[in-house]
């Protein structure tokens, strides 16, 4: 039998679907305390006022919890739980809060060595207090060894279900409760038995050996045999690639795959798990074995869990950036991916290269869609494949036009360029408020922005870099993506208009140019 395909393998975290900072352990620690809990018990105090909310479709992916009136019991069940479950990371959240206090306002440039005996217990250990250059005081989390306190994998938890794509609650603000129909496995996610469900997506299984490798209780078979199905999935037939070729498949928003004969490539899997009608790729469109996949940042729809455990089985290596080491606003990717099982992991700082069969893979410094926060873990990247060249500049905002100046005097004529351009992006707080150590005002706020490129910024990049042809993607408008993006274009959407003019701009300048939906198939 094989999985259906219109079946969810979603990974949770306290009962809220899994994405990177709900992993790593101080993250997880600020989210809980000032995010989560906080959402909850907004709800359980006003349900009426969240109810209300989600029933405007333009308040989706706002900070409204999207239950029902009936739910009120599950969450204050979930908010109980969560208090003792999550205690250790709650403490945990107040310390770093009390910490940073304490520096503020006592470290003012004398050696700090006496304020290591004023640690919270939680934290002794675990940081280096540090000044910068400006004698500013700060801290250093020795992040490896918090994954040693083992603070987060009891929280973890496997949820199997058929929610269709399109009507999937908004990923952070709203928990998958018990009383949603489904089957809940308590699996960390590094546990490798994840492994043969997530083959049973393409190869044929013994449901019954399965549910005995799972633990599925004996109440729990007849709902979790009813997910699976003697047809084969479909998958898209494809040749073979020639000797010398080269093969892009857009499998939508940031995902692209390439493919020659020797080498496949994945960037920021994140793509449909049911096909339609539509033309659109699935996860079962993918080849059976990837070489590389390559995750560009550490933001939700370009890093997504859920799609990765999933391809786990698939993958051969697994590519990051790497981070700004101790950093509360930078988690290391790296880490979040060793607790998800994975093994083969090679973190490149900018500029370094991996040698490929017939080319290269280089990261490249990626500015903007970041808030103007010191994060480190982010990348555009460099592909030279069988003589092909290709330049994926992400979310990349275009500020400083001399970098794409020096970069393009490294990689020289282009065969194509990719280009996000969701530039009007969610504010500061709307990703980071819970690992804020301080209040932001309104008017930072709504000037700190995750947006990429705006018309002017991609043509003004356009006219640095020499391409033959020019791909907009990574927009988010996807079925799938709605729940993790948590917006919609309207046809006068910003978004949009800008990328019309930079299309526009790039066709009267003699370059193809069209913006990337649902798929796309290419042979350079």
């Amino acid at each position: 039998m094989y999985l259906r395909p219109e079946v969810k393998i979603e990974p949770l975290v306290g009962r809220w679907h899994a994405w990177p900072h709900l992993v790593s352990p101080v993250q997880l620690a600020l989210h809980v305390a000032y995010r989560l809990l906080p959402l909850l018990k907004s709800f359980v105090g006003s349900p009426a006022a969240h109810v209300t909310a989600n029933q405007d479709p333009k308040m989706y992916g706002g900070p409204f919890v999207g239950l029902r009136d009936e739910d009120v019991d599950a969450a204050k069940a979930l908010i109980a739980k969560l208090e003792v479950d999550a205690a250790p990371l709650i403490a945990l959240a107040a310390d770093l809060r009390q910490l940073v206090a304490m520096l503020d306002e006592e470290a003012s440039g004398y050696s700090l060595d006496a304020f290591y005996a004023r640690l919270p217990e939680s934290l002794r250990g675990l940081v280096e207090l540090v000044y910068d250059l400006n004698h500013r005081a700060d801290f250093r989390l020795f992040e490896e060894l918090l994954y040693d306190e083992d603070m987060t994998r009891s929280l973890q938890e496997i949820w199997i279900h058929t929610t269709p794509e399109s009507e999937r609650d908004f990923f952070m603000s709203t928990p998958r409760l018990d009383n949603r129909p489904g089957l809940t496995l308590p699996l960390h996610f590094g546990d490798s038995r994840l492994d043969a469900l997530s083959r049973s997506r393409n190869e044929p299984v013994s449901v019954m050996a399965l549910c005995a490798e799972l633990g599925v209780a004996e109440e729990q078979r007849p709902y979790f045999e009813s997910l699976f199905t003697d047809e084969e999935p479909p998958r898209a037939a494809l040749p073979a690639c020639e000797a010398d070729g080269v093969r892009m498949r857009y499998f939508g928003h940031a995902c692209v795959l390439f493919e020659s004969a020797d080498e496949t490539i994945l960037i920021d899997p994140f793509m449909s798990m049911q096909g339609a009608k539509d033309g659109r790729f699935t996860i079962n469109d993918l080849p059976d074995r990837i070489d590389r996949v390559v995750i560009t940042h550490c933001h939700q729809d370009h890093f997504c869990m859920e799609m990765l455990l999933q391809l786990r089985p698939r993958i051969g290596s697994i590519v990051v950036p790497g981070n700004n080491n101790g950093s509360i606003a930078d988690p290391s990717m790296a880490l979040v991916l060793r607790d998800m099982g994975f093994r083969e992991i090679v973190t490149l700082r900018p500029f370094d290269r991996i040698q490929l069969a017939h080319g290269y893979l280089e990261s490249l410094p990626f500015t903007g869609e970041h808030a103007d926060l010191n994060i480190h873990s982010k990348h555009a990247l460099a592909l030279q494949l069988r003589g092909r060249k290709f330049l994926f500049l992400i979310d990349s905002d275009g500020r400083d036009l001399a970098l794409y100046r020096r970069l393009s005097a490294r990689l020289g004529p282009l065969d194509a360029m990719f280009i996000g351009m969701e530039c009007h992006g969610a504010p500061l707080n709307w990703l980071y408020e819970p690992l804020l150590m301080k209040a932001v005002s309104r008017r930072n706020n709504e000037s700190r922005r995750l947006s990429g490129a705006n018309a002017e910024r991609a043509r003004n990049i356009l006219q640095e870099v020499n391409t033959r042809r020019v791909f907009v993607y990574a927009m988010g408008q996807e079925p799938w993506m709605k729940f993790i993006m948590g917006l919609q274009y309207e046809p006068d959407s910003i978004q949009l208009l800008e990328s019309d003019r930079f299309i526009q701009d790039c066709q009267g300048a003699g370059i193809e140019c069209e913006r990337l939906y649902l798929s796309r198939q290419v042979e350079f």
